[in-house]
């Protein structure tokens, strides 16, 4: 009985996931009006809920779930949902871009459309509520980072920093996201960072102003975005920051407000490898640049470069990547 009442569920579930689907999917402006109750339930969406929250619950859970999946399942799920496409390309066109090659018979197209949708439905109920879950829902902020990817690079000149976050926002009104980058002091000093020799720039999404010292280490600065965002709408913006130091042997993100996804890829000098690498994953700020706990190991690639990912990253503590110099 279990088992039926589990398989109900599902079933329910994929069958509110594939009308969802229809016209625009997640970019169609009725989405507030056209989540059904399973799907409330697994969002978490309340009674009292904006037509804007109840948007940035369900893209939000849907992006969670989509990540379960495997790699091959994750693109197919984003097209038959509507992710990434065109503003105004419906399902049948969505459809056609399963295709591939002989392959695009419409009924096998359907199918697999069928599949992931169910997937998705079953990935929903391995475990408690995506959103439930998720430290998104009892956040007060004004927004969270649904993902954000960091390049670093070192070279004996220094360093550089390039960031994409996309954010969602929770209110309406958010005319700028305020944020900021905490720098670890360079190996060289143990003063604080100059702002006359700190280049942030944004390459696209918004404009940085009030750049400021906010402790010894770290920098705070507002970005506006080029429009006024709702609560539920996603912004995307890209910035550099170049240091012209090395910094501390370490790389972290301590999320003011909850961070869906983090991927970090750390570049190194050719002839400064390090000597060994560790990931660091959850920890509290003031322990992430110990060197002696015991951590996973990380090892550096052909290119001198190493890869990490985090999801689900909470509010004050630390991710990412520390290193040890080489001697």
């Amino acid at each position: 009985m279990a088992q039926e009442a589990a398989d109900a569920k599902i079933n329910a579930l994929s069958a509110e996931l594939r009308s969802l689907r229809k016209g625009l999917g997640v970019q169609a402006k009725t989405l507030p009006d056209a989540v059904g109750e399973r799907l409330r339930e697994v969002c978490g969406v309340r009674e009292d809920d904006t037509p804007g929250t109840i948007r940035g619950k369900v893209v939000t859970t849907l992006r969670t779930l989509i990540e379960k999946l495997s790699e091959s399942q994750r693109e197919t799920a984003r097209i038959v949902l509507g992710f990434g496409t065109g503003a105004n390309e419906r399902y049948t066109a969505r459809l056609e871009l399963l295709g591939s090659g002989a392959d695009r018979n419409v009924r096998t197209m359907q199918r697999r459309a069928d599949d992931v949708i169910y997937l998705i439905a079953e990935a929903a109920y391995e475990s408690p509520p995506a959103y439930g879950r998720s430290p998104v829902l009892g956040q007060k902020g004004p927004w969270h980072t649904s993902t954000l990817a960091v390049q670093l690079t070192l070279s004996p000149s220094g360093a550089e920093v390039f960031e994409t976050r996309r954010i969602i926002s929770h209110v309406a009104g958010l005319a700028e996201i305020d944020h900021g980058v905490s720098l670890a002091r360079p190996t060289s000093t143990t003063a604080r960072p100059d702002l006359s020799r700190l280049g942030i720039d944004v390459v696209a999404g918004g404009e940085v102003h009030s750049v400021r010292m906010v402790s010894a280490t770290r920098v705070a600065f507002r970005l506006r975005p080029p429009r006024v965002l709702d609560a539920g709408d996603q912004h995307e913006f890209f910035f550099r920051i170049r240091l012209e130091e090395l910094p501390a042997p370490f790389y972290c993100c301590t999320p003011e407000f909850p961070c869906e996804r983090f991927d970090l890829n750390v570049r190194f000098d050719r002839e400064a490898l390090p000597s060994r690498l560790w990931r660091i994953d959850g920890d509290f700020s003031k322990d992430a640049e110990d060197p002696l706990p015991a951590r996973k190991p990380l090892f550096l690639d052909s290119s001198g470069e190493v890869r990490t990912g985090f999801h689900g990253l909470e509010p004050a503590r630390s991710y990412g990547v520390g290193w040890q110099p080489a001697s």
